[in-house]
This record gives structure tokens, sequence and C-alpha cells, in this order.
């Protein structure tokens, strides 16, 4: 065998080893890239339901916080720098506005898709309004919101994730067993403010 040939034949040994390495490691690099912009989502997701509400009237330096918080989030992985005005409304007296398109299936309460455990219906407000705050405290649960659907005031607890909210009914069943996990995109596609609920309508 003379040089050349073996140089051929160690080049397709090289070549056999290398390139399933080569292979790997790229995949691997997709991998991790796929998990970070996952990630980043979930955190633009969560951010934008905490900037969604409107901030309280004689709000406190821990919901502040918050806010300034999912402010930052969103200014660092929007690629669009945020005023400073802009950062400072937000966190102070303005809501974000509100994303509702057909692919998001946004709502104000329905921020980029989310999910609801719903845990009680009642024919008056007034009711609704027990049960979001007296019975969701039972359940561990706060912040929930009243949604008119149908002509019934539900109680509805909003989450950002299908998980949140699976691991959520369950801490609810143990007070109301009939709670259940609704995509709130289906559920309630549109939803307008209204005094103390919202008012769901279709797309």
């Amino acid at each position: 065998m003379n040089g050349w040939q073996k140089l051929e034949v160690i080049s397709k040994i090289l070549a056999a080893l290398l390139i399933p390495l080569a292979v790997a490691y790229l995949a691997n690099q997709v991998a991790t890239a796929n998990k970070q912009r996952e990630s980043e989502t979930k955190f633009v997701e969560l951010a934008t339901a905490i900037l969604s509400k409107e901030p309280g009237v004689n709000q406190g330096k821990d919901s502040a916080n918050l806010r300034r918080w999912a402010v930052a989030v969103i200014d660092r992985f929007s690629g669009v720098p945020m005023p400073e005005e802009t950062a400072d409304a937000l966190v102070q007296s303005t809501a974000l506005p509100s994303i509702a398109s057909p692919a998001a299936g946004g709502s104000p309460a329905d921020p980029l898709g989310t999910w609801g455990v719903v845990f009680g219906a009642d024919s008056s407000l007034e009711a609704a309004r027990h049960e979001v705050i007296q019975t969701a405290k039972r359940m561990g649960i706060e912040a929930a919101e009243i949604f008119r659907r149908a002509g019934s005031f539900r109680s509805v607890k909003v989450y950002v994730s299908r998980s949140e909210a699976e691991d959520a009914v369950g801490k609810a069943r143990a007070v109301r067993p009939d709670a259940y996990v609704v995509d709130m995109s289906l559920w309630c596609p549109t939803s307008t403010p209204r005094d103390g609920y919202y008012e769901c309508g279709s797309r």
C-alpha cells in the first residue's frame, strides 16, 4: 500500500469518527438553543400576565417590585429597548395593552394563551365575589377572577401554563370537587372588562 492509499484510508477513518461527533455536537447546540427560547418565552408570558393587570392605586412595595421585574424581563427579551417613561408608567399606573389575536387567543385576562381553574358558577355577581375571595382563600388560591359566561358568573384562577393549572386544580378539588381546568383561548376567546368581572365573548 503506497502513501496515497494510506492517506485515503486514514482520511476515511477520521471522517467516520469525526462526522458523527460533529452531528451530535450540532444537535446538542440546537436543543440547548430551543430550551433557552422556551425558557425565555415562559418568562415573557409570566411578565405579560403580571403587567396586564391594572396596578393598584395604593400598591405596596412588593407589588411595584414585581411589576418592575416584569418590565425588565420584557425589555430584555423583546429585542426593542423600552423607553424609561413607558417602563415607569407600567410599574406605577398603566396596564400592558391586551393582546387579542386568533393565533394567540389573547384577551385582557388571557395573555398569550392561558389556562384557568374554574371552581364556581353563580347567578349573581355578589355570590361570585364571595367565591373569588373566601372560597379561593380556603383553596390557597389568590387573585382569582370573575368571568361571565353563558349567563353565569364563573370563579376562575388564571395561570400562564397548563402545568400550573393542573397543580392548582388538585388543591381546588379538596374544597370544590367539581373544579376543572380550561384552555382560556377556547373557553373565553375574548373578554371585555366590566364592573368587577370580565364578559366572555367569541372571536
